[in-house]
């Protein structure tokens, strides 16, 4: 059995299933590279239940002869958390390097489908004022409902059975997808004890990730879902045909129908072309990220806040992406992308699903609708004020409210329905917006709540 508990295997075994589940189409929906993470989710709690659980007791008393991988799987869950940061990295690295050079589109008149220029300064500060507006919109609807929901299932108290209202902060944070937010919470609940490592700090913290946890997983899948199923539902203006692993032939097309235009002559000169790929760049990203993201700001008696590594190789990504000498071939970048991305889904579903399926039957399940409800009431926000009020294209707006929410599974989801670089700019500028606002607001709740 220790087989089926290999991390690799599992991956890979996630990801095949998740490929062809992925295909299957229910109403001409599908659930495209969300697939992986329902099959890893449902794999996580077959593996779990069958081969794990039943050690659970003999671990938790140290008595038994318990099998070295349930240990493992126990303690540190299925997959090492190594595999989820170095597959992190390569998506964001690829996904920023793909997107450097259409950053601009997204900020100037001229970015997708609104058909005029309005200016570089223009459309700078139009743009970034949507992104902020949008940010703050998408992070503080995703507050009130958790406030308003948590505290409709704490009035029910033979539902909830000692509800700590603890527990706030965590779900808020599980519910925008923000492990930035959910360190704030951690480290807010331990101050508010003279002994940050007493037993009532450690009781504290526990709550707050214990309200993370119900609600984390099923926000992934929810954002995951949305930016693939939402411009299906309703006809959003994403051309359903124009997928990444198409998009290079598609502009190779224009380009040479562009050239016809201007003649053989023209048509036959030759151009420069990108490097293929280049491991060195991919290294030069990851180091300058991995320095910006350990960059922290103080906020005085409220704590530090960062980009992180998620945040910082993005950035890296989007700035150095621009060098000459970084340029690589869409092609190899795309794919790069896909394997970071799947492989990164994986390790989600794997350790996050036999937990979110025991959170549905246990004590917390009213918990976790309230993280799906206030998941989608974010969403929801996004989506109406964006589109309705801000009058933003679907390409840059998934992107924005992927960014808002800091979801990166979110932004592999957009990517792939959009098929537009654009998406990873909108995300990119968005980002250091919904993670400082998400910050400041599980700061005041955790005043509010402790």
């Amino acid at each position: 059995m220790n087989l089926l508990t290999e991390p690799l295997f599992l991956m890979s075994m996630a990801i095949f299933c998740g490929h062809y589940l992925g295909k299957v189409s229910i109403a001409r929906l599908k659930l495209g590279v969300s697939g992986t993470l329902f099959a890893s989710m449902g794999l996580s709690r077959l593996v779990y239940g069958l081969f794990v659980a039943p050690y659970e007791p003999a671990v938790a008393s140290a008595t038994g002869d318990v099998p070295f991988y349930a240990v493992r799987v126990i303690q540190n869950g299925f997959v090492d958390k190594a595999y989820f940061d170095f597959f992190l990295l390569l998506f964001m690295a690829s996904v920023g390097l793909m997107a450097a050079k259409d950053v601009s589109k997204v900020f100037n008149g001229r970015s997708v489908g609104n058909g005029r220029d309005d200016g570089i300064v223009g459309g700078i500060v139009g743009n970034g004022v949507k992104f902020l507006l949008l940010a703050v919109i998408i992070t503080v609807t995703g507050a009130g409902a958790a406030c308003l929901l948590f505290g409709l299932v704490g009035s029910l108290s033979s539902l909830t059975r000692g509800l700590d209202m603890r527990a706030l902060t965590g779900l808020y944070a599980g519910a925008l997808t923000s492990s930035p937010g959910l360190g704030v919470a951690l480290e807010s609940a331990a101050r508010m004890f003279a002994d940050p490592s007493s037993p009532a700090a450690r009781a504290a913290q526990a709550s707050v990730g214990m309200g993370y946890a119900v609600a984390y997983p099923f926000s992934v899948i929810i954002v995951i879902t949305s930016m693939q199923v939402l411009p299906q539902l309703f006809d959003l203006g994403v051309q359903p045909d124009l997928q990444p692993d198409k998009q290079p032939d598609l502009q190779l097309d224009l380009q040479l129908d562009f050239r016809a235009g201007l003649g053989a002559h023209e048509q036959a000169r030759p151009e420069a072309k990108a490097a293929p790929f280049c491991m060195a760049g991919i290294a030069l990203v990851s180091l300058v990220g991995y320095l910006l993201g350990s960059v922290s700001i103080p906020l005085g008696s409220a704590g530090r806040i960062g980009l992180g590594t998620t945040g910082g190789v993005l950035v890296a990504a989007l700035v150095l992406g621009n060098l000459d000498r970084l340029q690589m071939d869409p092609r190899a970048l795309s794919v790069t992308k896909q394997v970071a991305l799947h492989y990164f889904l994986a390790y989600v579903g794997l350790n996050y699903g036999h937990q979110a399926v025991a959170a549905m039957a246990g004590p917390n399940a009213t918990l976790v609708l309230v993280g799906i409800l206030t998941t989608i009431t974010s969403i929801a926000a996004g989506v109406l004020f964006g589109r309705y009020v801000l009058k933003m294209d679907w390409v840059i707006l998934s992107g924005a409210i992927c960014g808002s929410m800091t979801s990166t599974p979110g932004l592999g989801a957009a990517l792939e329905a959009t098929g537009r670089n654009e998406t990873a700019g909108a995300y990119g500028s968005t980002y250091p917006l919904g993670l400082l606002c998400k910050v400041v607001i599980v700061l005041l709740l955790s005043r509010m709540v402790m």
